[in-house]
């Protein structure tokens, strides 16, 4: 009976501990996915950290991420959240929260997005509350925990609404950053820059930074040999190479999720396969609606 080979030198160390594991054990690392350190997004992690430090000022520096649906925009955001969380000491007057996430509402509602806020802060308050009695709380509460910077993804969702509640949030958002001296870090798809644009108080004070699509080029390269890289296959992929390069990004269509998504089914398929590698006629082969076939896509 033949060893196992050992020596994997096409994976790192945390791949290399695994690739002898169950394929169970392989199937559920590959399925629970890691944070991709690309470049734009370790730039948009520096900004970030860069406004978290900001001195308060009367006009605090504001953020907008703009990408395509599952470009990684809320990965990043959550990200940046992991790195920067809670001190929850018990023996602290009160529990420091640098930073604070929540998504926005479905509609542009003001008291849902303070009931939000206040979920996310875990405060015990009434849900009927008027806006105006969340928003002292809120204030309050920014104060005591030391909150310094406040995630709103999904910000594209302040035009779902009419005009006058489009602009109500807006002036929220202004009231709430002129009054704490917080940084706001607004996050959605390109709808946001519409959201923002009709308010020229709100284009100047929120600093747009853009995640754009991949193209097929040394970065997306570098980008497939980085999740080769960390996937515990027994063999090497080479999905840098210019064919299989090219059909990842045909099928993924430039899209970090979908590329991701698309990877681990190839990962997977290629353990239970027992090719234990990813190759262009399984890529080719591979069951998978693209991103914009999807809308249109109908079971039968």
């Amino acid at each position: 009976m033949l060893d196992k080979p050992t020596d994997y030198a096409h994976l790192n160390e945390a791949a290399k501990a695994l690739a002898n594991a169950p394929d169970a054990a392989r199937i559920h690392s590959i399925r629970a996915g890691t944070w991709l350190g690309y470049p734009r997004g370790k730039e948009i992690l520096v900004r970030m950290e860069d406004l978290l430090e900001y001195p308060r000022i009367t006009r605090m520096p504001n953020m907008l991420l703009v990408a395509a649906s599952f470009n990684g925009k809320t990965s990043i955001l959550e990200r940046f959240l992991a790195q920067h969380p809670p001190d929850l000491d018990p023996l602290g007057e009160a529990t420091i929260c640098p930073v604070v996430m929540v998504e926005s509402p479905p509609s542009p509602d003001v008291s849902a997005f303070y009931s939000r806020i206040l979920d996310a802060l875990m405060a015990v308050y009434k849900p009927n509350a008027p806006p105006q009695d969340k928003y002292s709380q809120i204030k309050l509460l920014f104060k005591q925990m030391g909150v310094k910077m406040l995630i709103i993804d999904e910000i594209h969702h302040l035009i779902a609404g009419g005009l006058k509640r489009q602009q109500e949030f807006r002036n929220a958002l202004k009231s709430l950053g002129n009054e704490t001296k917080i940084v706001i870090v607004a996050a959605g798809i390109e709808d946001a820059f519409n959201a923002f644009n009709t308010d020229p108080q709100m284009s100047s004070r929120f600093c747009p930074e853009e995640l754009p699509l991949w193209r097929a080029d040394n970065q997306f390269g570098a980008l497939l040999a980085t999740l080769e890289l960390r996937t515990p296959l027994r063999k090497p992929s080479n999905l840098k190479e210019p064919a299989m390069m090219l059909e990842m990004h045909t099928r993924s269509e430039g899209t970090l999720g979908d590329l991701c998504d698309l990877f681990k089914e190839l990962a997977v398929d290629a353990i239970r396969s027992k090719a234990e590698q990813i190759t262009l006629e399984r890529i080719r082969a591979l069951r998978w609606v693209p991103p914009s076939k999807r809308k249109q896509y109908q079971r039968i």
